[in-house]
Order: structure tokens, then C-alpha cells, then sequence
């Protein structure tokens, strides 16, 4: 998914293009970051729509290759050639079922699209989705109180053989 404007206004973006990260490091420099182009916003410029073109057009050059793949194999070049700024959005706003983030007021949970599978999905989105109606139910009080805790997902992290750490 692909945005032009901001439609997320409590999320600073600055960059020419800002892209989710499956696992953020704010000590790393923001193209080592983890890039997961599965939700990504962009300035609507002319050095923007460059970079949309270059992205297109580089998928020749690495073919059978997913655009999430050739983005990262491309970023640098984005930089170089077409002075583009490229910074990862802070988990701490996107935190996928990759990356959970306590503070509940801030976070904007989006479902990862690692996930094999909309079974998958369905399973683990059932279960924050009952999370949530949980969340927004407790009074102010006790959510200032802190110690909410997600369901961790199960079947999604599994058939990506992944487990909780």
C-alpha cells in the first residue's frame, strides 16, 4: 500500500519516501534498517514519482525477484542517483506482528504480510481484534495502569517458523 498524503498525522514523516521495518533499530543508520515496502508513504513530488519509475523499471534487471527484493537491492541507488531520502517508520507507530510496542496510546498495529496464507491471518487478526474490543473497554484508569498484554500470535509466526523470544 502506497500513500501520498498523511493520512496517520501523529506519525513525523520527513523523508522523501518512508517505508514500514519489520524489526527497528533506532541505533542503525536508515538504510541498514529491515525495509518491508508492504506499507510505505511518499512525498507527492517529482523526485518521487523518479523513484516509483526507477523501481519499475529496475525489475528487469532482477527478474522473479518480489518488489519488496528489489527495493532493498535498489535503495542505495535511489539515494545516490536521485538524491532521495529514505527513512523507516519507527515500530513504535508500525509495529507489525513482528514487533510489538507497549505503549498502547501510540502504537498503530498493522498485520504483517509475511504471514503464509489468509487462514493465517484471519486466525491471529481474530484474536487482536478481540484484543482491542478488551483494550477499549477498560476505563482510562486502568489503562494508565499499563500491563495489557497482546495475544502473541500463534499460527502466523509458526508457518513462518518463527517463535516468541
Amino acid at each position: 500500500m502506497v500513500l501520498f498524503r498523511n493520512p496517520l498525522r501523529h506519525i513525523p514523516v520527513y523523508a522523501d519516501m518512508s517505508c514500514s521495518s519489520d524489526v527497528f533499530k533506532p541505533w542503525r543508520a536508515p538504510l541498514d534498517q529491515d525495509f518491508n515496502t508492504g506499507l510505505y508513504y511518499m512525498k507527492a513530488t517529482n523526485r518521487t514519482i523518479e523513484m516509483m519509475k526507477y523501481w519499475i523499471a529496475s525489475r528487469e534487471r532482477f527478474p522473479g525477484e518480489h518488489d519488496q527484493t528489489v527495493f532493498v537491492r535498489i535503495k542505495h541507488e535511489l539515494v545516490s542517483l536521485l538524491q532521495a531520502k529514505i527513512e523507516p517508520l519507527d515500530t513504535v507507530y508500525f509495529g507489525g506482528f513482528c514487533q510489538y510496542h507497549d505503549d498502547l496510546e501510540k502504537v498503530c498495529t498493522m498485520h504483517a504480510c509475511c504471514c503464509v496464507g489468509m487462514e493465517n491471518k484471519l486466525h491471529d487478526l481474530k484474536d487482536i481484534a478481540a484484543d482491542w474490543k478488551n483494550y477499549t473497554s477498560l476505563t482510562p484508569e486502568l489503562r494508565e495502569k499499563g500491563g495489557f498484554k497482546w495475544t502473541y500470535p500463534t499460527v502466523c509466526r509458526d508457518s513462518m517458523g518463527w517463535r516468541e523470544p
